[in-house]
């Protein structure tokens, strides 16, 4: 592959910011802050996108989207490249703002769009990883040492390479899916859960056995139940037939003795009334008796004057007569006395006659009427007396139901009253204790009845337990088998990638030596690389720790280490070796070599603040593209 064309639209500090590169080297020279790290950015966000850091990363110094965000527009972030693979031209058109993303890739010659499964570059190029990239072809200011994903991929491609002879196998993802299925497995709590089935299953058998306990103790509850209920009816049979309801009409005889005690006080009232009537009506016949001989008397006394007056008129004419000697006088006097006298007793005997009849007719019609009223009020006392030796009779029959008593009295209606309260208050307690018997053993069935019911389902889950149970164990076996089964894969797979490895790590220790000779000028010419990539150097027969040597030569090493390994996971496709000010640490000698080394890669994309790469490149008439920021 190789970058032809970069058109830098919105990016950082560029906009519309287009440069053109060519095969060899391309050395892109500027000054601290010119841009030359934002290219380098651009360059593998073109290929590989550049992702928003969220939570705590976000709008840090590692977040590279806040990082690389256009500073006149923000709005629009992306850009173009374009790139050439086997004498085809394509343009990768990407869009970075997380609000529109897009990746579109043209191929220059058709104008078609080059559809990708998941927008993937590896999908266009195999083996370019963003790791690969990264590790590999892609050296950043003061970055040579490559991380440890690095060793994973040479381990899948020198395990592949010896197995399958190809790149289908991966061996790292395999080991690591395996890893992960142990660990899964591992996880998989088969014994926990043995262990708690096993306890509800130890439940379960206890909670059958409590609920026969219970249904045998329900049994002899209900048992008693219907005996107490049996009980209960008797004993209401015995006192409610006809005590209870005799006691029941208490308040009906009570108001029917009050009943009784107002007849009787009216029966007294009018009693007394008959009584004064009677003697009013024997006044009366009395007084009528004295008028009758009252005027007998008056009648005889009247007849008495009258003749009294006659004699005395006649005595008085005869005087006359004899004194006057005039017998016409004194018959004329003796005629006038007569009438006088007649005519006095007539009046008399009227005036009495009338005086006494008016008060006669008076006291006669007071004495019909008092018998009228008498008459009504005997009537009246009948009725009544009638009324209460009705109530009497009743009151008294129910009185004898409960005591003997020969009148009706207040002392006989209070010892009823005291003697049914007594009954009832008797009763109330028996049945009440009935009852509550009745009611805790009831309560009992009911606690029993709901406590059943609670384990209603347990025979059910108890089934269903010892099925898991019995399932679970089949499950523990198997993936017991399959840790073994695992464990021994990956014990294999380990040391098979050893046995490969010290045969084919010797192809990348050859390799990386042969590198490190060329930019050492010689210094160094032996290297080892485990399966880990841990580096030893040989000096005088012996080997020592890399870490142990110069900046300067660990940097170098890391660095040939990168070219070896680059075409190892990448591939046969030629890639852009891509240098970002990664000669610091170089002295002119080893620069030398370096370039030298390097001038014959398709091509190198060269980022430097300094001018002795320039310098060196003229002095050792090496070609280059220079572009200056």
């Amino acid at each position: 592959m190789i970058i032809t064309r970069l058109n830098v639209n919105y990016f950082g500090k560029f906009s519309g910011k287009e440069i053109e590169l060519k095969p060899g080297i391309n050395l892109i020279y500027g000054e601290n802050e010119a841009g030359k790290t934002t290219l380098h950015t651009f360059i593998k966000g073109m290929l590989f996108g550049i992702e928003r850091l969220r939570g705590r990363g976000a709008s840090s110094k590692e977040d590279t989207y806040m990082r690389y965000l256009p500073w006149d527009y923000p709005g629009a972030y992306g850009g173009q490249m374009d790139i050439m693979l086997d004498d085809r031209v394509y343009r990768l058109q990407r869009s970075f703002h997380a609000n529109e993303k897009s990746f579109i890739i043209l191929d220059l010659l058709t104008g078609r769009e080059i559809k990708l499964k998941e927008d993937h570059i590896s999908e266009l190029i195999p083996g370019l990883t963003e790791s690969a990239f990264r590790n590999t072809i892609s050296i950043e200011q003061l970055r040579a040492e490559t991380d440890s994903e690095l060793a994973s991929h040479v381990k899948n491609y020198i395990t592949n390479l010896s197995i399958a002879k190809s790149r289908e196998v991966n061996v790292e993802k395999a080991l690591s899916s395996l890893k992960e299925k142990k660990k899964a497995l591992e996880s998989l709590p088969y014994a926990a859960q043995l262990k708690s089935l096993s306890e509800k299953i130890k439940d379960g058998e206890a909670k059958e056995v409590k609920i026969d306990l219970l249904t045998a103790k329900l049994k002899e509850l209900e048992s008693k139940e219907k005996d107490l209920v049996k009980q209960s009816s008797k004993h209401k049979n015995a006192i409610t037939q006809k005590e209870e309801k005799l006691m029941g009409e208490l308040p009906a005889i009570l108001e029917k003795y009050r009943s009784y005690r107002e007849l009787t006080r009216q029966y007294s009232q009018i009693n007394s009334q008959v009584d004064d009537q009677k003697d009013k009506l024997t006044k009366y016949q009395k007084y009528l008796v004295d008028l009758d001989n009252k005027q007998e008397d008056t009648i005889k006394g009247a007849r008495k004057k009258g003749l009294t007056y006659i004699v005395s008129s006649l005595v008085v004419c005869l005087l006359s007569l004899y004194l006057s000697k005039a017998f016409i006088v004194g018959a004329a006097v003796l005629g006038v006395a007569l009438i006088v006298g007649v005519m006095l007793l007539t009046l008399a005997n009227k005036k009495r006659h009338r005086t006494n009849k008016e008060e006669y007719l008076r006291i006669d019609l007071s004495l019909k009427h008092g018998k009228e009223l008498l008459k009504e009020l005997t009537e009246r006392r009948k009725k009544l007396e009638d009324s209460c030796d009705v109530l009497s009779d009743s009151i008294m029959l129910y009185m004898q139901e409960f005591i003997s008593e020969d009148e009706l009295t207040p002392e006989a209606v209070d010892r009823l009253q005291e003697v049914i309260r007594l009954k009832k208050s008797e009763a109330f307690k028996e049945q009440s204790e009935h009852s509550k018997k009745l009611e805790e053993l009831r309560f009992q069935i009911g606690k029993i009845g709901w406590e059943l019911s609670d384990l209603e389902e347990n025979e059910t889950e108890l089934i269903k337990n010892k099925e898991q149970y019995a399932y679970i164990m089949q499950k523990q076996v198997e993936n017991e088998a399959e840790l073994k089964a695992i464990n021994l894969a990956l014990t294999t797979i380990n040391e098979l990638s050893a046995t490969i490895h010290d045969s084919f790590g010797l192809e990348l220790n050859k390799a990386v030596s042969e590198i490190i000779d060329s930019v050492t000028d010689h210094r160094y010419n032996d290297i080892k690389i485990d399966e880990k990539l841990n580096i030893k150097l040989g000096w005088n027969d012996n080997y020592i720790i890399l870490d142990r040597l110069s900046a300067g030569t660990i940097d170098q090493v890391y660095f040939a280490l990168r070219l070896a390994t680059s075409d190892l996971l990448i591939g046969k496709e030629p890639m852009p070796l891509i240098l970002d000010d990664s000669f610091a640490l170089y002295d002119d000698s080893r620069m030398k070599a370096a370039l030298t080394m390097i001038a014959d890669y398709n091509q190198v994309i060269m980022f430097s603040c300094q001018k002795r790469e320039r310098q060196i490149l003229e002095d050792l008439k090496i070609p280059f593209n220079y572009i200056e920021l």
